[in-house]
């Protein structure tokens, strides 16, 4: 059994022959933990980016992992700490339900590998805080992915808010709708319908608004007895500068559409995900589209890779930080209280 000197001196020096291997070829090793259904779609970003190759990728599940594999022409392995000590990776993806991110990721950043986690940053907020002091502990960059940011109509929206466009907000809406109505496996798996498309909601209003002070949730009295139950739940956000929002995550309803609606006195911006269509209107004049025909329908999974690439080559500062997971856990796990108090919870931290 390794004595813990040797192991850091092994870790040291595969980290050294992982810097040594980059001067040979400019694209990135990259491993992914966790085969789901999200795992395509982080390998296709991978291999859109130009700047990294999957060279591995582990489940425990030995299927799902050869089956990947085989997509990626990748090496399969069943366990992710053996990848990364035999792969000299660069970083990876961490795809796995979020029950676990924590354990993976304190064991990953101490190893000395970036990681790209998929949101939720974790199950609670401990959890998500003990994977921020291990990212500050290590030094290593813990990036969670917030593939709406990305979203070009996203950005554009943003823009116009900074430049006032819509004058002073007022009002605040998102709709997203779920794999299913009431939990099951799947779902539980995924945390339940709060964090799971919650994580995203919360980053928009954030994102758009401002900061959350205060949050008032409900939930069906059948659903409130775990967090990972959840299916259908409607969330009033208030934020620290004033303005409120209505976030509803609905797995019941169908059809169910997705968009983001921000409300200012001099206009408002509608995002809508179901339909693509996506625009600014203004008070007075005619509206003004906010999609690009150009980009691909998968350009936001495309974008947020690429910026974690970037960021582990050392070329952009992280805009989806560990941090910002955090903070988005914290107003879920706000939200989750007020199901069961019946009261607005403040969100603290």
């Amino acid at each position: 059994m390794q004595g813990s000197g040797e192991r850091s001196a092994k870790l040291e020096g595969e980290e050294s022959l992982r810097m040594e291997e980059k001067t040979v070829s400019d694209k990135l090793r990259i491993g992914l933990i966790g085969c789901g259904g999200i795992a395509g779609a982080h390998l296709s970003a991978y291999q859109n980016s130009g700047l990294a190759q999957v060279v591995a990728v582990s489940d425990i599940d030995e299927a799902k992992a050869s089956a990947l594999a085989a997509k990626a022409e990748a090496t399969a392995y069943t366990s992710y700490m053996e990848m990364i000590e035999k792969e000299r990776l660069d970083a990876v993806s961490l795809l796995t339900p979020p029950h676990n991110h924590r354990q993976i990721a304190e064991e990953v950043l101490a190893a000395g590998v970036p990681i790209f986690s998929e949101k939720p940053l974790a199950k609670t907020v401990a959890d998500s805080q003990a994977m921020v002091d291990a990212a500050r502990r290590t030094g290593k960059l813990l990036l969670v992915a917030q593939c709406h940011r990305f979203h070009e109509p996203v950005r554009r929206a943003k823009a116009l808010i900074e430049n006032g466009d819509l004058g002073k907000i007022v009002n605040y809406r998102n709709r997203f709708g779920y794999v299913a109505g009431t939990p099951d496996a799947r779902t539980r798996g995924r945390g339940g319908i709060l964090l799971d498309n919650g994580s995203h909601s919360s980053y928009l209003f954030r994102y758009l608004v401002g900061e959350v002070k205060s949050v008032f949730g409900w939930a069906p009295a059948n659903q409130r007895g775990a967090i990972e139950d959840l299916c259908v739940c409607t969330l009033l956000l208030e934020s620290v500068d004033g303005p409120a929002g209505i976030i509803e995550l609905d797995g019941a309803s169908k059809p169910c559409p997705n968009a983001i609606e921000v409300f200012g006195e001099k206009g408002a911006v509608v995002i809508d995900y179901s339909s693509g269509k996506s625009f600014f209107k203004p008070a007075t004049g005619d509206p003004v589209e906010l999609n690009d025909p150009s980009l691909p329908g998968a350009h936001r999974f495309d974008r947020e890779v690429l910026h974690f690439l970037r960021c582990v080559r050392g070329e952009e500062e992280p805009e989806i930080g560990a941090e910002k997971g955090l903070a988005d856990v914290r107003v879920l796990q706000a939200a989750y209280a007020s199901m069961n108090s019946g009261k607005a919870e403040l969100v603290t931290g």
